[in-house]
């Protein structure tokens, strides 16, 4: 809802993306940060669309709740280093070049220029506080930032969602076992990029939040001169989900499918699993894919028999409503994972993998049910499709653990208590 900006203290916030309360899950994360900071602060918006450039009008969502929106030019910035290692034709050469340039990736638009444009866009505003969203866009704030943490002002939080590091490093180890073997090493040199970029950018900022306890537990052991709080990811919860109590054979799998923990995960699942499910159960079996940007693997997929395949859908409740069961096999990735919350929250069932229902407060057998092997999979999904009491028990249990601590109120509400009331701590 709208909020009057009033004489409250200034904050900078830079995003990757512009935030949004439903669709991608990094503009959620954003959205929901927005929404907690405009509560407290008059909040300068500034898009670093590294994630993502958006078209078309600025969203209401964002216009009531942000006193000005800035957005950084990228189309002019990118590091020449960056782009002459791009531009190799051999492809060895290029990787190896882009292996050694020196900082991750999504750095390599933050160059002095960019900097210097960002700082005049913003000339003559003095902000109480800087709030930045991931480590790749520290060196994007620099300008705005204090030489170390324990500075007076301005006061500065970090947003850890995804510990970034650790999942380039199952990138790598992913890769490795795809056949891929220089896309694992490009993995792997991001993931050493991150640990070096870290731990030269965390010190400058007094709060760092993370998704789980276990990362907030890393990151004060790596840098004990920084405060940390746990802020899981949360989404907006829809309404009207009672479902049919009759056995049904329709599986979902949601999420952006040009990501390759995404990919290789749902290619597995129909190499591996939808067989000795469809053994198990009939071929009635049928499975649909809805999702963003769908990547070749993922087209070739949607001509087997029972499988469906939805591109770029413009909203996930009609998929959700369709499905008796949502699936989870993901081997890799990082962050809390979405499309579990959103399937929570939707009343429908899901199977997971351990890595699939990471950063969620989830028990197996009461939330969810977790296998991570093919066989152990396809036998945890024949129990739900199967076993109608099992489905309604767990898609309850979900809705309820999602109401109490992943709501779009519940993300708000520990955002501004961490943000808010430590600032002053």
């Amino acid at each position: 809802m709208p909020v009057s900006m009033g004489a409250r203290p200034s904050l900078l916030f830079v995003a990757p993306m512009l935030p949004a309360p439903a669709g991608n899950g990094l503009a959620m994360r954003a959205g929901v940060f927005l929404d907690a900071l405009a509560a407290d602060f008059s909040v300068t918006l500034l898009v670093v669309p590294v994630a993502g450039a958006h078209a078309g009008p600025l969203p209401r969502f964002v216009a009531a709740r942000a006193a000005r929106i800035v957005t950084a030019p990228l189309a002019r910035a990118l590091d020449p280093l960056w782009d002459l290692s791009s531009r190799l034709r051999d492809p060895e050469a290029r990787a190896t070049a882009l292996m050694s340039y020196p900082r991750p990736a999504l750095c390599r638009f933050a160059t002095t220029p960019l900097q210097a444009e960002i700082t005049a866009a913003l000339a003559g505003e003095r902000f109480a506080a800087v709030h930045v969203m991931r480590s790749y866009l520290a060196p994007y704030a620099a300008p705005f930032l204090p030489a170390h943490a324990d500075a007076a002002a301005p006061f500065a939080s970090l947003d850890l969602d995804d510990d970034e590091a650790a999942t380039h490093a199952r990138f790598a180890a992913l890769a490795a076992r795809c056949g891929a073997a220089g896309d694992a090493k490009v993995a792997a040199a991001e993931a050493a990029k991150y640990e070096r970029h870290e731990a030269r950018w965390l010190p400058r900022f007094r709060l760092l939040l993370t998704c789980t306890a276990d990362h907030a537990r890393k990151l004060a052991s790596a840098h004990p001169g920084c405060r940390t709080a746990v802020v899981p990811n949360t989404i907006a919860l829809p309404q009207n989900v009672a479902r049919p109590r009759l056995p049904g054979q329709r599986i979902l799998f949601v999420g952006n499918l040009s990501y390759l923990p995404n990919v290789e995960g749902i290619a597995g699942f129909v190499r591996d699993v939808l067989p000795r499910l469809r053994a198990a159960l009939g071929d009635g079996v049928a499975l649909r894919i809805a999702g963003s940007a769908p990547a070749p693997a993922i087209e070739a997929l949607a001509a087997l028999p029972g499988v469906e395949l939805v591109p770029d859908p413009p909203a996930m409740g009609p998929h959700y409503t369709w499905a008796d069961l949502a699936v989870v096999p993901l081997a890799a990735g990082g962050g809390t994972r979405i499309k579990l919350l959103e399937a929570f929250a939707h009343g429908v069932p899901v199977v997971a993998t351990t890595v699939g229902a990471e950063g969620v407060d989830a028990q197996h057998g009461v939330h969810v049910l977790l296998a991570d092997s093919p066989a152990a999979f396809a036998e945890a999904c024949a129990r739900v499709l199967s076993d109608v009491a099992l489905a309604a028990r767990m898609a309850a249990s979900a809705r309820r653990r999602v109401e109490t601590d992943y709501a779009h109120a519940c993300g708000v509400r520990s955002i501004r208590e961490a943000l808010v009331q430590r600032r002053h701590g």
